[in-house]
């Protein structure tokens, strides 16, 4: 009977997650009345976990810093009158209080090795999703630009516009395939942040796991080339060199596999279809004028006294929209122009601690061969890579990036209790991270 229950309780469970997980990464731009998709589903959570009750549970440094960051970026902008502005009320309760309702109801959602194993099924769907809509949308298809309106209608008229281009020989077409994410953008950054997490069976033995990862390098690999992303592009190397830091045992030839799966075939697309191979786009250029003012403005900023003090949160004139591209396309600079010299301190301080705690579970996991749990955080650590040349990062708020950590934080927990478990039993305890329980 206790057994039936337990099974009853999982399939609830794996339908419960495919209805939670794609509202919570896309469901930010599908608007039901004055509340988005994501709102909606996001306090349902909250709801769901005040009535289950509370736990033992309690946030690591990082959870304890986010807090202390919204504290005092909402104190910050109360005292430069931007909390005023409906812009701001809206960023505050559609993204970082949805960001906090991940840190505190995932950890009393995820409590089992299954239902960490589902999302990875779901994040496993989407990534693939993603890849073959990317495809399509490349190819022109109606059906790819179709389903990628569907799923995230972000961007229409940035689509549009990218439709427009597949009638004329320019490689502007390559820099705006949105994928399922809505923006080219997002869809560098999902591409680049989930590589990790589909690509954790390489360390592991069987074949067939193996062939799934050379699938997911290769997919990675086409996408990046497709969309013309050039940090999605060093991330990804930049994982694969860290694979080969990280080795273990004789995972070498597979490492190399991958590389070649992802490389090559990535740039022998142009024999395939027939293209000029010299035109590599946006991959083969380092011209960027944007960033390339950044030191510029960020010294006209600097030399503002009111501004470095309570930061200017503002985007009403042409002047504040190309300060906040500007400034925006780095998390540090970003949040110095959120909420100044005071926010940006509070800001490093969490990025610090995110990132020792991240880099602590990847060095334990690969020494307890918890190799799905050092893929999530390895996930995480190549968004907070990613986050230096662009305007999404955790200063802003990202769901996406928080799901990923809880759930690396939750899987670290369990193998962590295993082990606990096996110290109860007689056996020699471990090592553990000092801000993981």
């Amino acid at each position: 009977m206790e057994e039936q229950t337990t099974i009853y309780r999982l399939k609830w469970l794996g339908i419960a997650f495919l209805m939670i997980f794609p509202f919570l990464f896309l469901g930010g731009f599908h608007v039901v009345g004055p509340f988005s998709a994501r709102m909606i589903v996001a306090y349902g959570l909250l709801a769901y976990t005040i009535w289950r009750g509370s736990t033992d549970y309690l946030p690591t440094r990082g959870i304890q810093m986010y807090y202390v960051y919204i504290i005092v970026y909402v104190l910050i902008n109360l005292l430069n009158l931007t909390a005023f502005n409906a812009a701001f009320f809206k960023e505050l309760i559609a993204v970082h209080l949805v960001c906090c309702i991940a840190t505190f109801a995932f950890p009393r959602l995820f409590k089992s090795d299954v239902s960490i194993q589902s999302a990875w099924i779901v994040m496993a769907f989407g990534f693939v999703l993603d890849a073959v809509v990317t495809m399509m949308q490349y190819n022109n298809s109606p059906a790819g630009w179709a389903i990628g309106m569907y799923i995230n209608p972000i961007d229409l008229e940035g689509t549009a516009e990218a439709r427009s281009y597949f009638d004329s020989a320019s490689d502007f077409r390559k820099s705006i395939l949105a994928g399922i994410m809505g923006r080219a953008v997002g869809n560098g950054y999902f591409i680049a942040t989930m590589l990790p997490v589909m690509t954790y069976f390489i360390w592991d033995k069987l074949k067939l796991r193996s062939l799934w990862t050379f699938a997911m390098f290769a997919l990675a690999g086409i996408c990046i080339y497709y969309i013309q992303q050039r940090m999605a592009l060093a991330v990804a190397v930049a994982y694969l060199f860290s694979l080969i830091l990280l080795k273990k045992t004789s995972p070498t030839t597979k490492i190399c596999a991958s590389a070649a799966a992802f490389i090559v075939l990535a740039f022998s697309l142009d024999y395939i279809q027939g293209l000029d191979t010299s035109q590599m786009g946006r991959l083969a250029s380092t011209e960027d004028e944007l960033r390339s003012s950044t030191l510029t403005v960020l010294g006209d900023f600097l030399s503002d006294p009111a501004k470095v003090l309570l930061g200017y949160n503002q985007i009403d004139s042409a002047e504040d929209k190309t300060l906040f591209l500007i400034l925006g396309h780095n998390t540090f600079t970003d949040a110095l122009r959120l909420g100044g010299i005071f926010l940006l301190l509070t800001f490093v301080v969490l990025f610090f601690y995110l990132c020792r705690t991240l880099i602590e579970i990847v060095l334990f996991s690969r020494r307890e061969e918890d190799f799905r749990t050092m893929g999530l955080a390895a996930g995480c650590l190549c968004f907070l890579l990613y986050s230096q040349t662009h305007s999404t990062g955790v200063q802003s708020g990202s769901i996406m990036f928080w799901v990923l950590y809880m759930l690396t934080l939750q899987s670290h927990r369990i193998k962590y209790e295993a082990i606990e478990a096996k110290e109860d039993e007689g056996e020699a305890p471990e090592e553990t991270t000092e801000d993981t329980i």
